[in-house]
């Protein structure tokens, strides 16, 4: 989340302040507390180094008799990077178990969501991947299913940042993305921003033929797409690596499976790009 000025960080604060018990936001580089909901003065125009990262989190645990919902998400003000915390104590109802209003059902939905979301392609991000991989590992092999994977890149991506500007390569992924998250979707699979320009769509029950002929498919729709960017058109390839897990063949994780695909790309890219390896 990006602000540029306190003002709107303090706006938005007070919103949160209504629905959770304790809103902090903190410095990634030493964990200072800036600003505490319990001490609403904290808040300084001290300038903060951007080093440290900070990852999107949620989490739900249990305690005393009650629910408790973590929220942690990397938020910017000007230069500044911070962290924002979101700490909720929900008491249980007896047997009806924790009482959670419609407000702040939406907000943790809300929230949950953007913790999962790249927040330039609106498609997942990396730590969904994460979450979301092995739970479909589980299912599809539950079901003796195959899983797929179509690990993908822009060709050539660097040469536009270069020529274009990182603006317009910024608008290329966008549009990218969206192509990917219409096509997988039809597939009942979901497409994530990897890293760069790098893609993960996942297909689970997919087996590995339909899943290269889906990857085909998307290769010759990105080939044959005019990308009208800031008044320039551009004509804009990528490639693809198609693998995919059964049950029982040994692969049991997320790093193995990409790493599997990521190979197929890498093949893809040597034969010149704008195609697809399985």
């Amino acid at each position: 989340m990006i602000f540029e000025t306190l003002n709107q960080v303090i706006t938005f604060i007070k919103m949160l302040e209504k629905l959770y018990s304790i809103v902090r936001i903190k410095d990634i580089a030493n964990e200072e507390v800036l600003y505490d909901s319990e001490n609403s003065d904290m808040l300084t125009e001290n300038p903060i180094s951007h080093t440290g990262q900070c990852d999107a989190v949620f989490a739900v645990s249990e305690a005393d008799h009650s629910m408790v919902i973590t929220i942690t998400m990397p938020v910017s003000v000007g230069r500044r990077s911070c962290r924002l915390e979101l700490i909720q104590r929900i008491l249980e109802d007896g047997d009806k178990g924790p009482l959670v209003s419609a407000e702040q059902d939406h907000l943790i939905r809300h929230l949950r969501k953007l913790t999962i979301t790249d927040e330039l392609t609106s498609v997942y991000n990396r730590r969904y991947i994460y979450e979301q991989l092995p739970i479909d590992f589980a299912c599809s092999f539950q079901k003796t299913e195959p899983l797929s994977i179509i690990y993908t890149d822009i060709d050539c991506f660097k040469d536009i940042n270069d020529n274009y500007g990182h603006v317009t390569g910024d608008l290329v992924l966008k549009e990218i993305a969206g192509i990917f998250q219409q096509q997988v979707q039809k597939e009942g699979g979901w497409a994530a921003r990897y890293a760069g320009d790098e893609f993960l769509i996942c297909l689970p029950s997919i087996h590995h033929t339909a899943a290269a002929q889906i990857a085909d498919r998307i290769c010759k729709m990105v080939e044959a797409t005019d990308f009208n960017i800031n008044k320039n058109t551009l004509k804009i390839t990528s490639s693809f690596g198609v693998e995919t897990i059964y049950p029982g063949n040994g692969v049991n994780s997320v790093d193995e499976i990409v790493e599997l695909a990521d190979r197929k790309l890498y093949q893809a890219k040597r034969k010149g790009g704008n195609q697809v390896v399985a």
